[in-house]
């Protein structure tokens, strides 16, 4: 342990203080951060997050702005105000090593031709997974976000042996494929980058039973902050953990209230600094993602459990503390595979009520509520609505929002509660 520390120490020296002298000369947001930090070890050095740049405007983490950079990305603002990143080519070419090291590990040839159905423009998706394939030597059709009928005739003309996808958009195709007569399990599909959003096990077991036999669901994980899936992924996908670009990024899991290393077997937040100075660098970037150290220590681990939650996401209800993902978990787990919810949480002092929409007859949204209970221990209303009810997204899917921040009341009827 104590010669790991040495090693970390001497590590740090070697690295650190440049990418703080270039930060600090560029950025007016590190600037004023930094100041009077101890330059000389990461640990001296402050974290932050998303919300803390809100006022350096909408380059807040870029030398200079777009002026003379490669290309411009940007959030998606789901989670606060949308964030714009530059970056140089010499970005682009460290992200474009990486992902041919993960297209190698993972198989892709130039025999195969990547579906890619990630949005492009602003975002990073699309772009990024271009780069995977042309780096690997395959082939590209940038679908972006189609109808997931373009996906099948796609599929159906023989086109097609990787697939790019969330797992909404997966999902999606899925439901399409089975409405239609479509066999999916036909088709020349082999592997598929499925990312952006958490999918939880369920999900993930409904949709591979759907796929052909063999099927890879390969999980990349990043941010628009690291141009895009650059920071870990899934080299085995029957194990749930996440292995990490610890040559571009030195990644620490750190307590959510305390920048300290969580203690082992602990859930913390993913935090990221870039390695080498850049236009946009990222340092102790809390990402507000949950995930558990996998291998190595929390300060410095080499593998993660896939992200449990995040950190701004958590939920108290009936007095248990649950993230959206562990209530999808259930949800998901009884739900056909057509059947779509939603839900909404109820602020009620120091404690939140869960209310649910499910396109499910009422005695099945009775068995859920009844898991719930059983399960958890915990009140879910769960209300039956129509097949098709709810929307479907063709990117992210938000399941469960909070009240205030739709303005609506929750679904169904109106409970009387303790909140009035």
């Amino acid at each position: 342990m104590a010669a790991s520390m040495q090693d970390r120490a001497a590590d740090d020296q070697a690295w650190v203080g440049e990418l703080v002298q270039t930060a600090v000369a560029g950025i007016p947001f590190y600037r004023g951060l930094l100041a009077g930090a101890d330059a000389s070890r990461l640990d001296g050095l402050p974290t932050f997050d998303k919300q803390s740049t809100a006022h350096y405007g909408g380059f807040p983490l870029s030398a200079g702005g777009p002026a003379g950079a490669h290309r411009v990305v940007a959030t998606s603002g789901t989670t606060g105000d949308r964030l714009y990143v530059a970056f140089d080519q010499a970005d682009l070419t460290r992200v474009g090593t990486w992902l041919e090291e993960v297209g190698r590990r993972v198989g892709v040839t130039s025999s195969d031709v990547l579906l890619n159905t990630h949005c492009y423009g602003l975002w990073v998706g699309g772009p990024i997974l271009d780069l995977l394939a042309h780096r690997s030597g395959a082939c590209v059709v940038p679908l972006g976000p189609t109808s997931p009928a373009g996906v099948l005739h796609m599929l159906a003309d023989g086109v097609g042996t990787a697939i790019s996808a969330t797992p909404s958009y997966l999902r999606r195709l899925v439901e399409t494929a089975e409405a239609t007569g479509f066999d999916l399990k036909g088709t020349g599909l082999r592997l598929g980058f499925i990312g952006a959003e958490v999918a939880e096990s369920a999900l993930r077991r409904m949709l591979l039973a759907r796929l052909p036999d063999g099927f890879q669901w390969i999980e990349l994980y990043g941010l628009t902050e690291t141009y895009g899936p650059s920071v870990a992924f899934a080299p085995d996908p029957e194990v749930a953990e996440l292995e990490l670009n610890t040559q571009d990024f030195f990644i620490e899991v750190l307590d959510p209230k305390a920048d300290t290393p969580v203690a082992p077997g602990a859930m913390g937040e993913l935090t990221i600094t870039s390695r080498s100075p850049s236009r946009s660098p990222l340092i102790r970037y809390r990402t507000r993602d949950l995930v558990r150290v996998a291998a190595g220590e929390a300060a410095a681990p080499t593998r993660v459990s896939r992200i449990i939650g995040r950190a701004d996401d958590a939920l108290k209800i009936g007095g248990v503390l649950m993230y959206p993902s562990a209530v999808a978990e259930i949800v998901t787990g009884m739900l056909p595979t057509s059947a779509e919810w939603r839900g909404v949480v109820r602020r009620c002092g120091s404690d939140d009520e869960l209310f649910l929409e499910a396109e499910a007859p009422p005695s099945l949204c009775e068995a859920v509520q009844l898991a719930f209970y059983e399960r958890v221990g915990l009140d879910v209303t769960v209300i039956s609505v129509d097949g098709a009810a709810l929307t479907r997204s063709r990117e992210k899917t938000r399941r469960v929002v909070i009240e205030q921040e739709t303005g609506a009341a929750p679904p169904g009827p109106t409970r009387r509660t303790a909140c009035g």
